[in-house]
C-alpha cells in the first residue's frame, strides 16, 4: 500500500507548509507565529474603509504588519500632493492607532 504512505507524506508536508509565518493582503495570519493571542476580526476592505474616513486619496497598499510588537493593519494612502499617509488600525478593536504623514513618497 505505497499510495497510503505517499498520502501521509503529502498531508504532513501540507501541515508543515501551512505553519510558516503568513501575512497576506486578505488578512490571513497565523497568530502562533506572531506570538500574540489577538483575534483578527477586521478584513482588508474594512481597514481601507476605516483609513479613508480620515484620509481621502488613492490607496497604495493595505497589509497586516507587526509594528511595535503588535499586529496592525497598515493602510498607505496617497493624497496626490506628494504626501503619503500611513494609517495603522488595530484589527481587533477596529480603532485607528496612529496616522503618520510621509512627505515626498512611499
Amino acid at each position: 500500500m505505497p499510495i497510503h504512505r505517499f498520502s501521509y507524506i503529502v498531508a504532513a508536508g501540507l501541515a508543515l507548509g501551512m505553519a510558516s509565518p503568513a501575512f497576506s493582503e486578505d488578512g490571513v495570519i497565523l497568530l502562533a507565529q506572531v506570538g500574540s493571542n489577538i483575534q483578527q476580526t477586521m478584513t482588508r476592505e474594512q481597514a481601507i474603509a476605516k483609513a479613508t474616513t480620515i484620509k481621502r486619496g488613492n490607496v497604495l497598499k493595505a497589509t497586516l504588519e507587526k509594528r511595535e510588537n503588535k499586529v496592525v493593519w497598515e493602510v498607505k494612502v496617497d493624497d496626490g500632493s506628494n504626501k503619503v499617509t500611513a494609517i495603522q488600525i488595530d484589527p481587533k478593536s477596529k480603532e485607528i492607532i496612529k496616522s503618520v504623514d510621509i512627505v515626498g513618497g512611499k
